[in-house]
């Protein structure tokens, strides 16, 4: 007899088992130059595996080169830089050179253009370079100067910034990057956008030889002004990953891009009908274009909460933190968060109206489907406007499904879909208390079952105050 034919245990084909095994991930974290500590702090965080702008990124960076990083919103920008840095940083090229003394000048500058940013990126170096027994400094205005100058007189490895306050600590002589390895700029056209090009360019020039530290630049878009930059402050050398390149869809591909007419004085009637047919129970972030619009929506919107540049940077900082552990699911913001929130699962953006230029919409709309979700973005106009949706389609590539306002029957059929989860979520362990109740409903009632079943969920949604108009 001839010899059965092996199963073979590659590229998808059989195992030895005779089962088919799925291909390898090629983007996993086994296939990096990643220690074992950073690996089990990414896993501790679900991550297995690198998003693409982080695999493409990694070595380029291990390896000591300048880069000019390019990928959509939400596609993992930040970990491109903060892994490979780490992994420099203690385990590479920097070993043998990092300060570890008291009063030691910082050996990684990040300049981004929100505090709210900087204090997302701030929490990823620190609960990664924890690990390895990194301090960091976080510096932004709208917080007191002390804590801040007294991090930077002890020492500190990292100073994560915004860039008026990082300027204002330079010129007072309390931060000094006469050490500095590593100069990242982050969201580097949104700092454009917000006008801090003269304070950017302040800061880069400190440095006079580009050839002794290694300069970092991710953004989404690349305007003119950040190729000048990278042109006047990184290497010749440096190298480019564009995830994007010349395609005209330039938003997320993982999110659903919805358009429906609206007159401003109906919004505050139809805003919260949208999200009780679209949010699916989840996060909502609503843009306004102005600190009014955003405060005057968030009093009419039961349970959501505003957000904008008049509100306190302590207050910020709670509503935030709100936002983030699910104690509001609504948020009511002006331009001033959309860079500013790095939260994976928002499930519905409403932006009020078409902003004044394309990428303003997109890095909105990437506020969802992030982290390999998928989101739905809702733009409300003015149909007298209808031209500004047009625009913003000829511009960006992105095709509008356009839909009219949530009628009852639609906001009934979607809170009874959230009861029904509601209610499935609901652990056995509760059935034997209520059994007895159910079997005399059912025995006492000449209704069928699942007329029953769907009166319990009309109470249910009745309860949760959704559609109480319906009745």
């Amino acid at each position: 007899a001839e010899p059965a034919e092996e199963p073979a245990n590659d590229d998808g084909e059989l195992t030895a088992s005779g089962e088919e095994e799925e291909p390898a991930d090629p983007n996993a974290l086994a296939n990096f130059r990643i220690s074992e500590k950073l690996k089990d702090k990414l896993k501790s965080k679900g991550i297995n595996a690198l998003f693409p702008i982080q695999a493409t990124t990694f070595a380029l960076v291990l390896d000591g080169n300048d880069l000019v990083g390019r990928a959509r919103t939400g596609q993992g920008k930040t970990l491109a830089f903060v892994l490979p840095i780490l992994e420099s940083l203690v385990n590479g090229p920097h070993k043998a050179t990092r300060r570890t003394d008291y009063g030691r000048p910082p050996s990684v500058l990040v300049l981004l253009p929100t505090r709210e940013l900087a204090n997302q990126v701030h929490a990823d170096f620190e609960f990664y370079g924890g690990t390895f027994g990194l301090s960091t400094c976080c510096a932004y205005g709208g917080s007191p100067y002390r804590p801040q100058e007294n991090a930077l007189r002890q020492g500190v490895d990292i100073v994560v910034g915004t860039p008026g306050r990082v300027k204002d600590l330079i010129e007072k002589q309390k931060l000094n990057l006469r050490c500095l390895k590593f100069r990242v700029l982050d969201e580097a056209d949104e700092m454009l956008n917000m006008g801090f090009k003269d304070d950017v360019e302040l800061i880069l020039g400190k440095v006079e030889d580009v050839t002794k530290v290694q300069t970092l630049l991710f953004s989404a878009t690349l305007p003119e002004w950040v190729k000048k930059l990278s042109m006047s402050f990184l290497k010749a050398d440096r190298k480019t990953v564009d995830l994007v390149g010349n395609e005209k869809m330039k938003a997320s591909a993982s999110v659903k891009h919805l358009a429906l007419p609206c007159n401003k004085a109906a919004r505050s009637q139809i805003i919260p009908d949208i999200i009780k047919c679209y949010s699916h129970g989840g996060r909502t972030i609503i843009f306004t274009e102005t600190k009014e619009s955003a405060s005057e929506l968030s009093s009419l919107i039961p349970g959501s909460r505003a957000l904008h540049g008049d509100i306190a940077q302590a207050q910020r900082e709670v509503v935030i933190a709100g936002f983030r552990s699910g104690k509001f699911l609504v948020l009511v913001a002006t331009n001033v968060a959309a860079r500013g929130l790095d939260i994976n699962d928002v499930q519905l953006i409403i932006q009020c109206e078409p902003p004044r230029d394309v990428e303003a919409y997109i890095h909105r709309s990437g506020r969802t489907g992030r982290a390999g979700n998928t989101g739905i973005a809702v733009m409300l106009f003015e149909p007298r406007y209808k031209f500004g949706v047009t625009r913003i389609e000829r511009e960006s590539g992105v095709k509008f499904e356009h839909i009219s306002a949530p009628q009852p029957t639609d906001v009934a059929q979607s809170a009874g879909n959230e009861a029904a989860e509601a209610i499935a979520s609901v652990s056995d362990s509760v059935i034997p208390v209520f059994r007895q109740q159910a079997e005399e409903l059912l025995s006492n009632s000449s209704m069928s079952a699942v007329d029953l079943l769907a009166k319990a969920l009309a109470k249910a949604v009745v309860s949760l105050f959704v559609v109480v108009y319906l009745f």
